[in-house]
Parts: structure tokens; C-alpha cells; sequence
């Protein structure tokens, strides 16, 4: 899992190190340089991590295209680039806005100065690269820090087996029966003017992201925490609590998640 910060970069409207949602994701067109026999790059583009893409090259430019607008983050989920040692360079608008050689295969965000852009690349090389999910869109940046009430995100993983055994007790195998990502994430002292605003890339606009759409990418701490990031859906509607009498500071929300977790 990772962040990747374009340099220079201190947020758009917020400090880089509060958290990032990226559930806005512009209505694209994708091409590749090349597919394997049999695989459709579209399917990256239905928010599914099992609808999986392949690459025909081990050297492959993604290209969204879309209309003129906000641009301010690209991410893919649910690829394989970690486990080939491949590089991805990430290109908004014809700028290369970060680069990474991933350690696993976890989700992975670009974030970088906004700008009005109408193509997002993904250029990838060193290896045969499989991918579920690409996008780019607008960040919603929250306005004060996360805390953990859990584990944080890279620590979350959760795994569950299936032990064979004999009839005296012997372990005669095991089989992975399930694996996700499950953590909590709180972002306390939120001021009431964050709460009702009013537009797509708002509080109100996330939360009917979530009723009606589900997956979105999160970032607890894009600076000081890159590797807490992933691709998740809410197990619960996020609320925004009131806990004090105060417009500036009132309320707090607690995102409860699962997420999708790299093999």
C-alpha cells in the first residue's frame, strides 16, 4: 500500500497529512497499448476487484480520458505490479506527477497539485501487469487529522483458514478461506460549516457516494503514514456525530471499513 505525493506538493485546500477520500472518480473512456487474449481494459473501469485486466506487453501506457475538469488524484487497486517489480509512473495532463517500484500489491494513490486536466496515464514497466481498478478524480481533503481507534489500515489484514485435520487431531492441511482489510477511522473536532456544505466533492457528496455506489480510496495519513491507504467499501453509513456546542469544532465521524486485501 502507498501514497505517492507529488514533490512539492502540500495539499490543495488542506495540509497533506490530514486525510484523503478519493470517492469522486471522473466518467473516462480507457485505451491500452496492448491486452491479452481474452481481457477487456473497460473492467478496470466498474470499481470491481475481480473483474481483472492483462496486459499483452511487459511495457504498457493505461490512458483515461474524460471530459475537462478537477483533477486533483489517480489510483488503481487490486493489480499485481508489486509482485513483478514493475514501475508505474503516473502522467496527468502530460506532467509526470509521481513515480513508484511497489513493494506489494496493494492500492496505490498519486495525489498532486490540482489542476483542470482531461487525461490521466498510467505508465507501467517491468513485467506482465494485471489490474482491477483504475480512476482519477477530485480528493475530498478533510479538514482536521485521523485517529486510530484500531489497527491502522496496514495493519488490518485479516485472514481466515481452513485446517484438514484426521480424526485424532492431526493437521492434515490448510486452505485460505477468506482475506480483507477491516479497521476503523475516526477524524475528530470537524466544524459544522464541513458537514452541510453543499456540492459533489463535500461531506454530503461522500456519503451518497457510499449509498449508492459503495468502494472508494482512503488515505489515513498521506505524508507521515503512505503504507496506511487502501480501496475499501463502509461496513456501516458514516456519521457525523455532534459532541459539543461549537460551529468551528462540533463533530466527529468514524469511517468503519473493509477493504480489499492483496494476496
Amino acid at each position: 500500500m502507498s501514497v505517492v505525493i507529488q514533490s512539492g506538493f502540500t495539499g490543495n485546500a488542506q495540509p497533506i497529512d490530514q486525510p484523503r477520500i478519493c470517492f469522486d472518480k471522473h466518467a473516462a473512456s480507457i485505451g491500452v497499448t496492448s491486452s491479452a487474449s481474452g481481457y477487456d481494459p473497460d473492467w478496470m473501469l466498474d470499481g470491481e476487484t475481480w473483474s481483472v485486466w492483462r496486459a499483452g506487453s511487459t511495457s504498457q501506457t493505461i490512458t483515461l480520458t474524460f471530459s475537462s475538469q478537477t483533477t486533483s488524484y489517480a489510483a488503481i487497486a487490486a493489480h499485481n505490479l508489486g509482485s513483478i517489480g514493475a514501475t508505474v509512473t503516473c502522467r496527468v495532463g502530460g506532467i509526470n506527477v509521481g513515480s513508484i517500484s511497489p513493494t506489494d500489491d496493494s492500492a496505490i494513490v498519486f495525489l498532486f497539485f490540482q489542476r483542470t486536466a482531461s487525461q490521466v496515464q498510467f505508465i507501467i514497466a517491468g513485467g506482465t501487469a494485471e489490474i482491477a481498478v483504475a480512476q482519477a478524480g477530485e480528493a475530498l481533503e478533510m479538514p482536521q487529522l485521523s485517529v486510530f481507534t484500531g489497527l491502522p489500515i496496514s495493519e488490518s489484514k485479516q485472514v481466515r483458514y481452513r485446517h484438514q485435520q484426521s480424526i485424532t487431531g492431526d493437521v492434515l492441511g490448510r486452505a485460505v478461506e477468506g482475506a480483507d482489510l477491516r479497521f476503523d477511522l475516526t477524524v475528530q473536532n470537524l466544524p459544522e460549516t464541513f458537514r452541510a456544505a453543499a456540492g459533489d466533492i463535500t461531506w454530503n457528496g461522500f456519503i451518497n457516494h457510499v449509498d449508492n455506489v459503495g468502494p472508494f480510496f482512503i488515505a489515513a495519513k498521506p505524508s507521515s503514514y503512505p503504507d496506511d491507504v487502501a480501496y475499501a467499501r463502509a461496513t456501516e453509513r458514516p456519521r457525523f456525530n455532534r459532541e459539543r456546542p461549537n460551529l468551528n469544532n462540533s463533530g466527529a465521524v468514524t469511517f468503519q471499513c473493509m477493504g480489499y486485501a492483496a494476496p
